[in-house]
């Protein structure tokens, strides 16, 4: 039945979204290729990047004064490279610097355009043309990139130059495009690779073969067809699965190009008739960036990233497509930060870029943000300013692969200062791709504040990753199993849904009482399909607070529940630090102290009781990053990472005693380094439930994490007001007696959140469903 269900779930998504989104009246009319729905050229041209209607705007924009430098810059880049300026050896970043003849004839075709002169539109055809059917490209990782943009001086050139190429001309190009296309990585036709991650789902289908059979349509819609069916069939259907979350898997640099692409994709079949194809949410993606933002300019990182402090974190190329296509103000103002756009892409910024949008900062918005299902993430900011404290909290209801983690239910803390953190880097003596640094430390659970599980026996097994087709084994980490068959990311979302990437499910979210400024924000969820049968249950739930106190912000607990399939399986809580943590009892002090860094998050340990709780320290020289017996080395690339962000320590909690059952219990607080006096943690004792009192908080769990649908009691003791947070209720009516009195007779449990809300008094607390 629940193959069925699934299969039936699949069929509905695809037919849903390979029709798309679109928003607005199109004028193409869409046809069915091989069972795929797609839009068809129109039969005009230009089609490719611009319209006719847009051609008289075109001279306007070389006069408009933000696209003057964009323009002055295009007209550099037509010298031809120096000998000097040659590297020796040519990557593929040789070939992506666009420079010299593609842009020469790049502007000739745009000048043809505008001026309709013959002469300017015959030296673009004739300059590029033998180029295109001679052009060899040495091999090398990721040369596809310098191929298809290649490809698509060539379409540009085809299309905006349509009226000018004689009949034997159109073929020589389409000749030379479908040589070029078979040097792809992706293939011609480009079945190869994967449409949800990887190297397919970037620049070669969504921009290059997607431009390329735009243009030569009329001739030879072979190439269109066939990349657009992949693209309607895979590419977008996924992403229409996932953009409701607004969110995105590749981690904060790979977000760069792959969403970069999806863009892309967007504005090309927009321009060419088809209208907006994409989920709505797609317009708020990029808000992740802006909810991770550090007060120092960078980004709270995850996934596969490298750091350096020289210069704050932009991701100029993406706000400026998202921003300007859907005129929202937030992108706009990120992107005006930095407004420089990669040399390949300037031809677009001065086709597309929307230079009379306005630019509004994030102040005003709310300060906790969701992304749902099939992610599970939420951060939490006490402010917009240099004294916020940021948090993020994840679930994972899948794991996409490739340069997503395997982070199910850890967290990060920021404030003055980067204090519980990823741990690892992407650059490094030992940080690329499949280096033994990424594959057995920094893409793993142990590299996360989250929960290991150490089975002796587990077997952590590989084929295929890194484009290797051996099979190979990684470290025992004791942490979250590999998904898929050998660790191979699905390659498109039928194979996704019917594998085993997913890893979690959300139980409960959500922020308020005022979701502008929220006292508390929650989550929490089941991360026990993460681990592998080496656990029965994994579950962990979140509650970050804001203090609104200037001396102590914020405070985060953290709540689990793991039971193993073996009593003997060590269980370990991690927390991650730069610097060495320091362990008095159940009291953990971590610290930044250096590069300019002030802030200090303090934790303190209720669950597992002290006499059964080992905490301990691990990290510095020669074990910064420790698994079990090996430190998987990885020193930093001179003039990188000069605060050490990829840390050097972590703190491990283990119960002393073997059981299978054991529950941790954590609360953190942040303040400056220098902060004396913090709040008192007092542990809450009741029959149904276990919580934690701090400064004017009550926050409350059930105590098995089981949902609580009847009578159940505690007893606040202290002075002033509080606010109460009671989690794990059935939705629904509550009553709330305090003293015997009824002082909430009818209180409203939503299903979100399972979560109660409510001031009050110091006294003996009863609720009742």
């Amino acid at each position: 039945m629940k193959k069925l269900y699934l299969y039936v779930f699949v069929v509905q998504l695809f037919v849903f979204t390979t029709k798309g989104y679109s928003q607005i009246k199109t004028d193409v009319i869409w046809k069915e290729v091989d069972g795929v729905s797609m839009p068809v050229p129109p039969k005009v041209h230009p089609r490719l990047y611009v319209r006719e209607q847009h051609v008289p705007d075109l001279k306007n924009r070389k006069n408009d004064p933000d696209l003057k430098k964009v323009w002055n810059d295009m007209i550099k880049m037509q010298e031809d490279w120096k000998p000097e300026e040659i590297p020796e050896v040519k990557d593929f970043r040789f070939y992506f610097n666009q420079k010299g003849l593609t842009v020469r004839v790049e502007l000739q075709a745009l000048e043809y355009l505008m001026t309709k002169n013959p002469k300017v539109g015959r030296a673009a055809i004739t300059s590029i043309i033998d180029t295109l059917e001679t052009a060899t490209f040495k091999k090398a990782g990721d040369i596809s990139r310098g191929i298809g943009l290649f490809m698509v001086t060539g379409a540009i050139v085809y299309d905006w130059c349509y009226d000018q190429l004689k009949p034997e001309e159109k073929t020589r190009f389409v000749k030379a495009f479908v040589r070029l296309a078979k040097m792809l990585e992706c293939g011609y036709p480009p079945v190869k690779d994967n449409s949800i991650v990887g190297h397919a789902s970037e620049w070669m289908i969504m921009r290059d073969l997607l431009s390329v059979g735009i243009a030569i349509y009329d001739e030879f819609p072979e190439m269109y067809n066939l990349a657009a069916g992949r693209f309607f069939k895979e590419h977008l259907v996924a992403r229409n699965w996932f953009y409701p979350s607004q969110n995105y898997h590749q981690g904060m640099s790979y977000l760069n190009v792959r969403f970069t692409n999806d863009l892309f994709a967007l504005w090309i079949l927009d321009r060419m008739g088809a209208g907006n194809v994409f989920h709505p949410g797609q317009q708020f993606v990029l808000y992740d960036m802006i909810y991770k933002r550090r007060p120092d300019g960078q980004i709270m990182p995850s996934g596969d990233v490298d750091y350096t402090r020289k210069r704050p974190k932009y991701y100029s190329l993406p706000t400026f497509l998202a921003g300007s296509y859907y005129k929202d103000e937030y992108l706009n103002y990120e992107f005006l930060k930095d407004p420089r756009v990669e040399p390949h892409c300037k031809l677009f910024e001065f086709l597309w870029r929307d230079t009379k949008l306005g630019s509004k900062k994030p102040d005003d918005l709310p300060l906790s943000r969701y992304s749902g299902s099939p992610f599970g993430w939420m951060v939490a900011r006490t402010g917009w300013g240099p004294e916020s404290v940021i948090a993020e909290m994840k679930i994972n209801e899948y794991n996409f692969l490739n340069h997503q983690h395997h982070d199910a239910g850890s967290f990060q803390i920021y404030y003055k200062g980067p204090l519980a953190i990823d741990a690892g880097s992407y650059t490094g003596s030992s940080g690329g791709y499949n280096s033994p640094h990424n594959k057995n430390f920094f893409k793993r659970t142990i590299a996360h504040n989250s929960l290991l599980i150490y089975d002796p026996k587990e077997i952590f097994s590989i084929h295929g990753y890194g484009g290797s087709d051996k099979t190979d084994f990684a470290a025992n980490d004791g942490g979250q199993r590999l998904p898929g068959k050998g660790w191979t990311a699905p390659k498109e979302l039928k194979e996704m849904l019917a594998g085993d990437f997913k890893t979690g499910k959300i139980l409960g979210q959500g922020f308020g009482p005022n979701n502008q400024a929220p006292d508390y924000t929650y989550l929490k969820g089941d991360i026990t399909e993460a681990y592998s049968a080496k656990v029965k249950e994994v579950k962990r739930s979140f509650m970050f607070l804001n203090l609104k106190d200037n001396k102590v912000p914020a405070a985060m607990i953290v709540f689990d529940k793991v039971v193993s399939s073996n009593p003997d399986f060590k269980k370990f809580w991690l927390l991650h630090s730069i610097e060495e943590p320091e362990i008095k009892g159940n009291q953990i002090t971590i610290k930044r102290t250096k590069n300019g860094d002030s802030g200090m998050l303090v934790n303190t340990s209720l669950l597992p009781d002290l006499a059964n709780s080992d905490i301990k320290s691990v990290g510095g020289k020669d074990k910064e990053f420790w698994v079990f017996g090996t430190n998987y080395k990885n020193d930093p690339k001179p003039g990188t990472d000069e605060a050490l962000e990829r840390g050097a320590w972590r703190i491990e909690i283990t119960p002393k005693k073997a059981a299978a059952e054991d529950y941790y219990l954590n609360v953190m607080q942040v303040a400056d380094n220098t902060q004396q006096k913090l709040h008192a943690v007092k542990r809450i004792d009741g029959d149904k439930i276990v919580g934690v009192q701090i400064a004017d908080r009550i926050t409350t769990f059930s105590k098995n994490f089981e949902t609580i649908n009847g009578l159940f009691n505690f007893s606040v003791v202290g002075k002033g007001t509080f606010k109460f947070v009671i989690t794990d209720l059935l939705p629904g009516t509550w009553k709330v007696l305090k003293d015997g009195k009824v002082i909430h007779p009818a209180l409203t449990v939503k299903s979100e959140d399972g979560a109660l809300y409510f001031e009050g008094t110091e006294g003996a607390y009863r609720f009742q469903k």
